[in-house]
């Protein structure tokens, strides 16, 4: 089959470490290949050559358009691809490509690209529609020393028109790496402001200068320069929806959020599907608590959907990152259901969508609806990532949701060495918890072929617990190194607590209690080769949670009990701890639970700071759970009511219909159809200092 009639025409200097990767990428799609090397000094060339390619050498005057058109000038088929070395076509089809050609309606194509950003792994993107696909004309060439382009010689033809084309092209010049590596910022910078003393007037190129100053961060600059142009670029040109959104976006970090607001509602007249523009206002509206102006816009955006064709885009706006930023909006109106479908829609959009997947997760276990998470779960399972199931398998754990674990264990993703713990876990602990050893027999098996494996020494520690206290755990180690340094800090915590305070109460001034972050560590592959000179590891709360799950995740109550006990040098903040192990609260056994909330009361009047809300919220969780209604001092009501926090006004209001239904329980007054209090605990963590504590 015949190459389409396209010459491919670049500009190249320095690309070895790209080229090849464009030029496999034309290969079929082009007939010819015309590239100027404007200074190379590695072997990008040579690559050429191999390619085929006619390379001409060509002397840099920092004038991108000038040595475009060079190039452009050597082309002798009929139409024109642009390409630049760190670009690559994204699996063009040769069928669309010719009926494109054969159209006569058509001088230009605009083309999809994609520019990746940030770090290289995360695949991040934004997008925009460049025209770079062209007839060879002589009277259509680039304009611009700097951010060229073809498009407004077109347009400037009799009738001149350029179509959309679906034919994606990746970039990846915008990766961090990079831009570091060809120090883009600078050279670009140097450039336009050397073309503004020739045009000091001109529109695109003081909107190339803010868009410059706004990639770098200076905001206040940005917004000094984009303002203005709000009145002079033409509302249908290329960059007026981009210049809109910067424009507000830089009002809005440089502190002029009611210029910024006015931007955002000129620009949403003009654009009224611009999906990042709408989520752009609905972030502003969030800053200043309008949540309930922000989720409506956010709403447009969904209805609007993937709207890249027409506008500057970044990735999953309109689809999955909106749905995602939605879902918490939801969070914050408590309109939970919502919240989940759309955490649910965003992760059909990308089922490797890890924030998603912990927010649907923590919703769903903490509102008890784990069979519903499994059910949904089974439909992605061949899509789910390893780093996905790394943290929804201890969540599963934690919640002791036993057929979610059982959706998960089926996972082609999930690595064998942990899929025969869980397996064990899930046939002896969670099927019949009233017979640890089993558990413990297997585990041992398990550890005679994997000595140094972290995870099943953690396991078995706290099945020791269960069965036979903190000694027995003791004992059952031949020496305590065989514990990751964070279970060995902990065991020797527990130990002097068993104790008595005299011979252990110096340790009690090194906890942490209030930690940054409250996850479940994943196997830590290196503690087996640490050394057991850490026998003077200070606790940390990380230590504590690390040992709070497994002790959980085991049935090791009275431990756990004990692990978490408060002391007069330091109390424990059970809400900090990962959200499902909570819910996996709520299903222990009466009696702890009745031991918990007895330790709490005792312990309430120290709680007075307003993060301590969510310590009450929580339990009133677990006091409703085992038939009781929560008591509520005077200091824990202030404590509630200073916090600030919706949440716990609203579980205020709870307890007062809880208090009503105790004093006429025939008088149809019950908290019936509620938020479900672990929900409450989760909001008032998030409102109190604003970050998410889920799985």
């Amino acid at each position: 089959m015949d190459t389409p009639g396209i010459s491919l025409c670049m500009i190249v200097r320095n690309e070895a470490q790209h080229l090849e990767q464009c030029l496999l990428s034309v290969q079929g799609m082009v007939s010819e290949i015309i590239i100027a090397d404007t200074g190379s000094e590695d072997n990008s060339m040579a690559i050429a050559r191999r390619f085929g390619a006619r390379v001409i050498r060509l002397p840099w005057e920092h004038d991108f358009s000038k040595a475009r058109n060079h190039t452009l000038q050597l082309a002798s088929y009929g139409w024109i691809l642009v390409l630049d070395a760190d670009e690559a076509l994204a699996n063009w089809k040769r069928e669309e490509l010719e009926c494109l050609l054969e159209s006569e309606c058509a001088d230009g194509y605009f083309l999809p690209f994609i520019h990746y950003v940030g770090e290289a792994s995360g695949r991040e993107y934004v997008t925009d529609n460049v025209c770079r696909l062209f007839r060879n004309d002589s009277r259509i060439c680039f304009r611009g020393s700097i951010h060229e382009e073809v498009a407004s010689s077109i347009w400037s033809l009799p009738g001149g028109h350029i179509a959309y084309a679906r034919l994606p092209v990746h970039h990846y010049g915008y990766l961090d790496d990079e831009l570091q590596r060809k120090n883009k910022a600078s050279r670009n910078l140097q450039l336009i402001l050397a073309a503004l003393r020739l045009e000091p007037d001109s529109v695109p190129l003081r909107y190339a200068l803010g868009t410059e100053y706004y990639q770098q961060g200076q905001y206040q600059a940005a917004a000094d320069l984009l303002l203005p142009l709000l009145e002079e670029a033409p509302p249908d040109s290329g960059y007026t929806a981009d210049l809109y959104l910067k424009t507000a976006f830089a009002l809005q970090g440089g502190g002029r959020p009611a210029d910024a607001e006015s931007v955002y509602q000129a620009g949403i007249g003009l654009y009224a599907d611009f999906t990042d523009l709408l989520e752009s206002y609905a972030g502003l509206l969030l800053e200043q608590g309008q949540v309930w102006r922000a989720y409506p816009l956010l709403q447009r955006a969904l209805d609007s959907g993937d709207t890249a064709h027409k506008y500057p885009s970044s990735s999953g706006s309109g689809t999955c990152r909106t749905r995602l930023f939605a879902g918490r909006v939801c969070e914050r109106l408590f309109l939970y259901e919502e919240a989940m479908e759309h955490y649910r829609q965003a992760i059909l959009y990308s089922p490797d969508d890890l924030a998603a997947w912990e927010q649907l997760a923590t919703l769903c276990l903490l509102s008890g609806q784990a069979e519903q998470l499994a059910v949904f779960t089974r439909q992605l399972l061949p899509a789910l990532p390893r780093r996905v199931l790394s943290r929804l398998v201890p969540a599963a754990l934690n919640a002791h949701a036993a057929s979610w674990l059982a959706a998960l264990l089926a996972a082609p993703h999930l690595p064998e060495d942990i899929r025969q713990v869980l397996q064990v876990l899930l046939g002896t602990l969670f099927r019949d918890p009233e017979q640890p050893g089993a558990a413990s027999a297997g585990l041992a098996r398990m550890r005679e072929d994997a000595p140094d494996n972290p995870w099943i020494s953690g396991y078995l520690w706290a099945l020791s617990c269960r069965s036979g206290g903190i000694a027995a755990a003791g004992q059952g180690l031949r020496r305590l190194a065989e514990l990751p340094p964070e279970l060995a800090a902990a065991h020797r915590r527990l130990a002097g607590l068993q104790a008595g305070p005299a011979e252990h109460g110096a340790d009690e001034h090194s906890i942490i209690l209030f930690p940054a972050e409250g996850t479940f560590p994943a196997p830590d592959t290196d503690s087996a080769a640490r050394s057991e000179h850490h026998t003077d590891t200070p606790l940390t709360f990380a230590d504590y949670s690390y040992a709070a799950q497994l002790l959980l995740q085991a049935g090791a109550w009275d431990t756990l009990l004990l692990l978490g006990r408060p002391t007069s040098a330091a109390r424990f903040l059970w809400s900090r701890l990962p959200l499902p192990l909570l819910r996996g609260l709520l299903d222990a056994p009466v009696s702890f639970k009745m031991q918990w909330c007895a330790d709490y009361t005792r312990q309430s009047q120290h709680y007075s700071l307003p993060g301590d809300a969510a310590e009450w919220l929580l339990y009133a969780a677990i006091a409703q759970s085992c038939g009781q209604v929560p008591q509520l001092t005077p200091a824990d009501e202030q404590t509630l009511r200073q916090s600030g926090s919706t949440a716990a006004i609203t579980g205020l209001s709870y307890h007062m219909l809880l208090l009503a239904a105790e004093v006429r329980p025939q008088g149809n007054i019950s908290a019936t159809g509620s938020i479900p209090w672990l929900l409450l605990v989760k909001s008032a963590l998030q409102s109190g200092d604003d970050r998410d504590n889920n799985i």
